[in-house]
């Protein structure tokens, strides 16, 4: 999929915004949300990997403008989608390695161990 995040020019050119703690003022005052510098400075300067929709409301009603303004999401061209379904095995979008590393136990193992401790 291709994503074109384009919101530090969009911040430039449309709203005259070049730092981060301007966006922080904007989102305090017109969205009554409290960001870090940090998390809006990431925002600002690279494609984020996931964004909460409550964010992106957030940047949208301190900005005054709609996600298309600052974000496109275009369609994969077809050697993309070739180069994917030539791949192994799919890709889960979400949980993909905290799967394999879940706090919780097996649930499998421990109704085994349960059984094997009553006896």
């Amino acid at each position: 999929m291709a994503i074109v995040w384009n919101l530090k020019k969009w911040l430039a050119v449309n709203r005259d915004i070049y730092r981060a703690s301007e966006v922080q003022l904007l989102l305090a005052e017109k969205a009554g949300v409290r960001l870090s510098l940090q998390a809006i400075s990431a925002i600002i300067n690279e494609q984020p990997s996931a964004l909460r929709l409550q964010t992106i409301q957030a940047l949208c009603n301190a900005l005054d403008c709609k996600l298309s303004d600052f974000c496109d999401v275009l369609p994969e061209s077809p050697a993309q989608r070739k180069q994917k379904k030539a791949a192994a095995t799919a890709v889960p979008l979400y949980g993909g390695k905290r799967a394999a590393q879940s706090p919780f136990p097996d649930p499998r193992t421990f109704a085994s161990k349960s059984k094997t401790s009553k006896r």
